[in-house]
């Protein structure tokens, strides 16, 4: 099976409360006062998660160290034009929050999770997720089960990230499905994600969004290296060849979330709206 240089999107690297009953609750406000600001889920603010808050991404272009070869550029799959993932749930059963998100590829529209305790203390991503790893779209014709999570999606405390450094790692067996008219080989495996996050040193960043447009900010960048192991079964003729390390970018800013994100695909994303409930 040839490596794709997918990165992290899992089809892609196989194959070649705090919330709780909130609507339900009102706060009377004195006349001509704006209303209150609601609590965000798990009172995390380095992403801020409440329902009704929308992210709108568009893509820019990569710096030229960054830019990859037209064989390259082959090997990966179209740049959405535009995303936008919006908060459509909140629910809170024995202190552990399910958030749920809408996201928007250009019209192809998928589902997405976060699950998080109180302060942050647990903040895992659904892998299919557009911040997972920074990558659009979902997998296809690939289903993953038995998956184990070892780590958080971002190492929090307080809400914020505070970590220098941190896991989320996952395992999990693949099979091959079909996917409308296609009749693949149904073959099988393991899966082993190696994610290791690491903070870098604060960068500058030109806002285009709302009031601050314009404005040149401090942002947390975080490194994401990420390590592929794939086993098939049954074995293919010729040894796998095992991808390279993979390193994507984030730059985040607390009480916005991630304001640019540069992945292995060769693309890069940067916030050009953002709606606040």
């Amino acid at each position: 099976m040839p490596y794709n240089r997918t990165p992290v999107k899992l089809s892609a690297l196989l194959v070649p409360a705090l919330l709780a009953g909130l609507a339900s609750t009102t706060v009377a406000q004195p006349k001509g006062a704006a209303p209150a600001k609601a609590p965000k889920a798990c009172g995390v603010t380095a992403i801020p998660l409440v329902v009704g808050n929308e992210w709108t991404y568009e893509p820019i272009p990569l710096p030229p160290e960054r830019t990859l070869s037209d064989a390259q550029i082959r090997l990966t799959p179209p740049q959405p034009k535009k995303l936008v993932i919006k908060v459509t749930g909140i629910e809170t059963k024995e202190d552990v929050t399910t958030v749920t998100l809408n996201e928007d590829h250009d019209g192809r529209v998928q589902t997405s999770t976060i699950r998080c305790t109180a302060g942050g203390g647990t903040f895992s991503m659904n892998q299919e997720a557009f911040w997972f790893a920074g990558e659009p779209g979902k997998s296809y014709g690939i289903e993953l089960e038995d998956i184990e999570r070892k780590g958080q999606t971002l190492a929090l405390s307080g809400g914020k990230i505070v970590a220098l450094e941190w896991h989320d790692d996952l395992k999990a067996k693949w099979k091959r499905v079909a996917t409308g008219k296609a009749a693949p080989k149904f073959r099988k495996g393991t899966l082993e994600v190696i994610r290791h996050w690491v903070v870098l040193p604060e960068e500058k960043l030109e806002i285009r969004m709302g009031e601050m447009a314009g404005q040149q900010l401090k942002t947390l960048k975080l490194g994401l290296e990420t390590t592929v192991k794939v086993t098939i079964d049954p074995p293919p003729a010729d040894p796998l060849k095992a991808p390279p390390l993979l390193v994507n970018f984030f730059w985040m800013l607390d009480g916005t979330g991630p304001i640019q994100i540069m992945n292995s695909y060769g693309q890069q994303f940067l916030l050009t709206h953002f709606v606040s409930n």
